[in-house]
């Protein structure tokens, strides 16, 4: 059986979010601004 050594205890909890919670947030900001630009460009 593999093990996958960032899971510490629990086998089914998976990791993924935590390495990938920065590029989310970025993500998001983007999208956010992304959108709040639109917004201002329909109330012109």
């Amino acid at each position: 059986m593999s093990r996958n050594i960032h899971t510490g205890i629990n086998p089914h909890r998976r990791p993924r979010n935590k390495d990938n919670s920065k590029e989310r947030v970025a993500h998001a900001a983007k999208v956010v601004a992304f959108l709040n630009k639109a917004k201002a460009d329909e109330n012109k």
